[in-house]
């Protein structure tokens, strides 16, 4: 579980949360959700930055932070004078604070965990992201810089090539699946009875459900331990990282059991390089890092509005599929924010079916890939510029009295008018 603390950044003056497998973010427009989730998905990827890289001088300082937090999500105007992001994860801590004009960094590892990392395939999917669907050419829109849009739509745009027509994706319940034809560049929504439609002809519901779910399941399936072609400045990461492994880890002995080890011949290293190791154990071991460092090990998604233009009752459908992705991979994490108590009812669903002992039910009801343990979930409502935990540990439930306080504020209203 990681430690996120946020202050004096847009609406949010003190806020901290503890990141797990799930993370929900519930509150009224404007008050921090999506601050929150943008601010934890920089974090994110400033470990896995600092990971790789086995430094922290080239991600925490001025540049990355206004260009990678600031600019690329859209926070221009957030940052205040007193401000504060404090990340605490298993293999590092770091913090940025102070004012627009001056900015403070600190960093320290977690020696203990040092190797134990897994490389995350992290994605930002955000509230725009039926903008592939409605503009016939996305693909052409030119952005002055690098935002979480763009963003989205590079990843959207690998994720759709997944889809041919020989390979649709289905999407929910709904009996109707997507696919991408590459050679003549159109998309399609086939629909149960065999016709077909242009993916811009599809509903409003459609254009929203579509890409999310397309690109969580390549990101929880396709991506994970892909090899991938690097380039030179990533050959030359990946050499670096080794190299620090092999150095503190594994230490060469003066004994005769010594174990050679090539490492891979590249255009960048076209001449070979020997590690040795004490034992085929160690460099097994070795292996095994590099290969957790190197390939995805699971996604980090950052989602918001999951409800967008769906009905409540095809909202849990979605949160039923997304935690069955979600749970194909132990370190698979999702954060959400969003408006609608629908998709907290639908994540209480899935807690209550990790308690139920009736394996039967539970399968039956919403199924036991989709279950959800209390532990692996946080919920919080974002508002007056804080978050609060909205866990009902006594229960093991979300708190029956913050799944919908605007409900209770029209039905009192209602009954008012009733008596008057």
């Amino acid at each position: 579980m990681n430690k996120l603390v946020i202050k004096n950044i847009g609406p949010l003056k003190s806020a901290t949360v503890n990141l797990a497998k799930y993370n929900l973010f519930i509150g009224p427009q404007s008050s921090g959700k999506s601050c929150i989730l943008k601010i934890a998905s920089y974090c994110n990827w400033v470990e896995k930055r600092i990971e790789l890289s086995q430094s922290p001088d080239d991600y925490l300082n001025e540049f990355v932070f206004w260009k990678q937090l600031v600019d690329y999500h859209r926070l221009n105007g957030f940052i205040k004078k007193g401000f504060l992001i404090k990340y605490e994860s298993s293999f590092m801590a770091f913090s940025i604070s102070g004012s627009p004009e001056k900015i403070q960094f600190s960093f320290n590892w977690k020696p203990r965990n040092r190797w134990q990392y897994r490389r995350p395939q992290i994605a930002y999917i955000p509230a725009e992201r039926n903008i592939v669907a409605v503009i016939p050419n996305w693909f052409d829109i030119s952005f002055s810089n690098d935002n979480n849009i763009k963003g989205y739509m590079s990843d959207w745009e690998n994720a759709r090539n997944t889809f041919p027509q020989y390979s649709k994706l289905d999407i929910l319940n709904l009996g109707v699946s997507y696919y991408y034809d590459k050679e003549q560049s159109r998309e399609r929504i086939h629909i149960n009875n065999n016709n077909e439609i242009a993916f811009l002809n599809a509903s409003s519901g459609l254009q929203s459900v579509v890409p999310l779910c397309g690109l969580i399941y390549y990101l929880t399936y396709h991506e994970l331990h892909r090899p991938r072609q690097l380039s030179v400045a990533q050959e030359r990461e990946l050499n670096d990282l080794q190299d620090t492994l092999h150095k503190e880890k594994f230490t060469q002995s003066n004994g005769s059991n010594i174990v050679g080890r090539v490492d891979n011949i590249t255009k960048t290293f076209p001449e070979p390089r020997v590690k040795f190791f004490t034992s085929h154990q160690d460099e097994a071991m070795f292996s095994e890092i590099v290969d957790k460092f190197s390939l995805t090990q699971h996604a980090s998604i950052y989602l918001e509005e999951p409800e967008e233009n769906l009905f409540p009752s095809t909202q849990y459908e979605l949160v039923k599929w997304m935690a069955n992705q979600i749970n194909t991979t132990q370190d698979n994490s999702l954060c959400i924010a969003t408006h609608s108590p629908y998709i907290l009812s639908s994540f209480n669903n899935l807690i209550q079916a990790a308690d139920n002992k009736d394996s039967n039910v539970v399968e039956t009801v919403v199924g036991k890939s989709a279950a959800i343990q209390f532990e692996d979930i946080n919920v919080y409502a974002v508002d007056n510029g804080t978050a609060k935990d909205i866990k009902d540990y006594d229960l093991r439930l979300i708190a029956q009295t913050d799944l919908d306080a605007a409900s209770d504020t029209i039905s009192s209203d209602f009954s008012k008018l009733l008596e008057s």
